[in-house]
């Protein structure tokens, strides 16, 4: 049997209100008991985020989201039956997924006649990309692919990014970003624009483009520039410090997790967002072989060591550890051969104790747990659950360098319900408005930190729609020694990075040289020299040092608290600190916009100390 099918309409602008039909005809004749599945993309599904799915329905005409199957001819009527299902994993969990079953009840659908799938009163996607609808007539797949075409919208925002280190002479590039209301890349048309340094000097001129444009650049004198294109400014350039930092998010779910959607997450890191490094980390229970290799063949493709690099990961959240953490792999071949899938007894069940602890090296794989301290809802008078991470709980065997401080649910780095980014507040700041409960107790960096860990920290989004890099979402920067999967894993591993909460704020962070992510041993009453400068995208609000010592403070204390006076964008500081006992030092910056403020948080440096002799 040969199945056709068409859209008479297969574009709609994003967001937009609408109804979308699909005519099916078959080379023979339904008859009763014969089925038509439709199940449409993820993305067309979803409601607002990750967390609300549209209540497709069959009853009322009118209402919001209504699903209809019907012959054009031959008496037929359908019964239909919708179900949840997840692809290409229909045995993983399910959230958004939405099986529709139209089964012919009466009459008879000749061969080569319409039937008409109606998907009505709905709207499209928020993300522009075309997505394929999976449809079933008897069980037998159409001959042509029916593809769903979203478009984006006009311009609302500019960005422009450019690499944080280049040497003098040396050829970059300095990509500029218009982003419509959905934080798509736009449609819209510039003609003879001009993108310009700060101080106005013109680096090239004629630019013509629709969306977007990389435009290469070569700055010959050492110093620190920004570029303008219109009133946007990019982050800060440092002419003579190369290597970095490499700016990633490596904390992306896709289509292939049972609450995400989207199915371009390299395409837009790269060329939207303009990231250096990237890593889809979708959800385990909804991956199977099928996800596994696609999440591996989507890193393979977008591969180019030295201009972009992606790491492989999944989100696997073993019980033993608490709360949820990320897998990755140095490689991908040891990615594939520890793939929680029911084909791989040894990784097929994550919560086994102790099965990764005896089965990873830290040199190929790491965990990094994230919202350590987060509670979707209360379960009890205290407000205790096991989402919240315990470091204490179990031995990592080393598996676990660096923690997301910061992600679209807020900030992990103190317990803090009031905090302007705590998890009560951040996703209110979204389409999707969800509040969650910052979890009393010691769950978060400082806790960590107290209690003797020595975790690196980086921001990542855990963003649900395959588009990593979003403003207020959060960025990894990575010191690593050069741009490759092996260079960013191991920077990593070694916690020669940082957080930010999405903007590229530069931040160089030294105690008596030593490095952020870094200790050093000094001498019971030695002077230690603390360096700080940062580079903003935006007028800095407060910038701070804070410090704890360990058998001597009960709480960090800030030892540095600083408002740029005249306001400025750039911050310089140096101070002396006697060192006294083993103590621990980071960093933390705030700039503007007031009412939802970027952050960053650096690595910490580590004291440990000698007696005089």
């Amino acid at each position: 049997m040969t199945i056709t099918a068409e859209l008479p309409r297969n574009g709609f602008p994003v967001g937009e209100t609408c109804s979308v039909e699909i005519l099916l005809r078959a080379s023979e004749d339904l008859v009763p008991g014969d089925t038509i599945e439709v199940q449409f993309p993820n993305s067309w599904l979803v409601v607002s985020g990750p967390s609300h799915t549209r209540e497709l329905q069959h009853d009322n005409p009118d209402g919001e989201h209504y699903i209809a199957v019907a012959a054009e001819e031959g008496g037929a009527g359908f019964t239909i039956e919708i179900r949840k299902r997840h692809l290409p994993y229909p045995e993983g969990i399910v959230r958004h997924g939405r099986h529709i079953v139209a089964t012919l009840s009466e009459g008879t659908v000749p061969a080569g006649g319409f039937v008409r799938v109606r998907y009505a009163n709905t709207y499209a996607s928020h993300i522009a990309e075309t997505e394929e609808v999976w449809l079933r007539v008897k069980g037998s797949a159409p001959e042509n692919s029916v593809d769903l075409i979203t478009l984006p919208g006009p311009a609302e925002d500019l960005r422009v990014i450019a690499p944080s280190g280049v040497k003098p002479g040396g050829e970059f590039g300095v990509l500029v970003v218009s982003l419509d209301a959905f934080e798509n890349c736009s449609s819209t048309t510039y003609e003879d624009e001009c993108l310009t340094t700060s101080d106005g000097t013109t680096v090239a001129g004629g630019l013509s483009f629709t969306g977007s444009l990389r435009v290469p650049v070569s700055i010959p004198m050492e110093g620190v520039y920004r570029f303008q294109f219109r009133d946007a400014l990019s982050n800060a350039v440092r002419v003579g410090h190369g290597g970095g930092p490499y700016w990633g998010d490596i904390h992306i779910h896709t289509k292939l997790s049972h609450d995400g959607y989207g199915m371009e997450p390299y395409r837009y890191a790269r060329e939207v967002a303009g990231l250096d490094f990237a890593a889809v980390a979708d959800h385990w229970q909804s991956l199977g072989q099928a996800g596994y290799d696609q999440v591996r063949d989507w890193a393979e493709d977008a591969q180019e060591a030295g201009h972009f690099v992606t790491l492989l990961a999944d989100e696997r959240d073993p019980g033993e550890f608490t709360g949820h953490h990320n897998l990755y792999f140095r490689g991908a071949d040891r990615f594939m051969e520890a793939a929680a899938v029911p084909e791989n007894p040894e990784f097929a069940d994550p919560d086994r104790p102790g099965h990764l602890q005896a089965a990873l090296n830290p040199s190929e794989a790491m965990l990094i747990p994230h919202h350590t301290g987060l509670s979707w809802r209360r379960i009890s008078e205290d407000g205790r659950l096991s989402m919240a991470i315990d470091l204490a709980a179990c031995e990592d065997g080393g598996l676990r360098p660096v923690m997301e401080i910061y992600s679209h649910h807020g900030q992990s780095e103190q317990w803090d319900p009031q905090h302007v980014l705590s998890y009560e507040f951040s996703r209110m700041r979204k389409a999707e408005r969800r509040s969650n409960v910052s979890v009393a107790g010691p769950y978060y960096a400082q806790d960590y930190w107290m209690a003797g860990r020595r975790l690196g920290v980086i921001g990542s989004s855990d963003e649900h729609s395959g588009r990593p890099g979003l403003r207020h979402g959060g960025l990894a920067a990575v010191w690593a020694e050069e741009l490759s999967r092996e260079g960013i894993f191991d920077a990593l591993r070694s916690r020669r990075c940082y957080a930010t909460t999405g903007e590229r704020i530069l931040v160089d962070f030294s105690i008596a040289g030593i490095d952020m992510g870094c200790s050093g041993r000094k001498q019971k009453g030695e002077t230690l020299s603390l360096k700080l400068q940062v580079w903003g995208t935006a007028m800095l609000l407060r910038v701070e040092i804070l410090r704890y010592r360990f058998g001597v403070d009960k709480a960090f204390a800030t030892i540095l608290s600083e408002i740029p006076t005249p306001e400025a964008i750039d911050a310089s500081f140096e101070l002396e600190n006697v060192v006294d006992g083993g103590a621990v030092y980071y960093a933390r910056v705030t700039q503007e916009p007031l009412e939802w403020p970027d952050m960053a948080w650096t690595s910490p440096i580590w004291v440990d100390t000698t007696r005089r002799r």
